[in-house]
């Protein structure tokens, strides 16, 4: 199965849409991964542009995708998704976050750690650092975290494999792990921000 690339507006555009809604967007996801040219999905290319394509989620919504060497998640639109501006390029390699169906299932269906990408989605775009306890960040999911949470900085790491829920998560959000300090049972978080201009 293929694994997709995340955009910097895909998470928000779909992160508080309904929970079925979300899990459309997972199902078709899924298909189009096994099988791109299957004509009973419904993909159009978006008028004016040979790689923008659009995914039809029901009748109301569309996810908008970049295809090149590698499928890119733009957004998911409501009704026309030709309306929205298109990034030309893709994200750099520094930026990119893989995105297996299988991440983007358990973190927009199964949701163990979707309130936390939520908030991070969500903090203004001036703020650049983030500083947590660990408790904190408990009362974000409203759930205690496994305990390697607090033994191993492992626990932790970024990823950009999609493998590990909890920093699928963050880095779909726009956030990487900074610095964790289990001593004091705290962490800091830096926005992952691209430098304009850079290829």
């Amino acid at each position: 199965m293929k694994d997709f690339v995340l955009d910097d507006g895909f998470l928000q555009s779909c992160i508080d849409l309904p929970d079925e809604i979300r899990e459309t967007i997972v199902s078709q996801l899924r298909a189009f991964a096994e099988n791109p040219r299957d004509r009973d999905l419904g993909v159009s290319r978006i008028e004016g542009s040979r790689q923008i394509l659009s995914l039809p989620v029901d009748h109301t919504y569309h996810i908008v995708l970049r295809r090149e060497s590698v499928t890119t998640l733009l957004f998911v639109a409501e009704n026309s998704p030709s309306e929205r501006p298109l990034s030309k390029r893709g994200p750099s390699p520094d930026h990119m976050v893989i995105a297996p169906v299988d991440a983007l299932d358990r973190l927009l269906v199964e949701g163990k750690y979707l309130s936390l990408a939520k908030h991070l989605v969500n903090i203004p775009a001036a703020t650049r650092e983030l500083g947590y306890k660990i408790s904190e960040i408990e009362k974000i999911l409203n759930a205690h975290l496994p305990p390697e949470a607090r033994r191993f900085p492992n626990w932790w790491a970024n990823q950009k494999s999609g493998k590990r829920a909890q920093a699928f998560a963050w880095m779909a959000a726009g956030w990487l792990v900074s610095k964790v300090d289990l001593d004091a049972s705290a962490l800091r978080f830096r926005r992952n921000i691209k430098v304009e201009g850079a290829s």
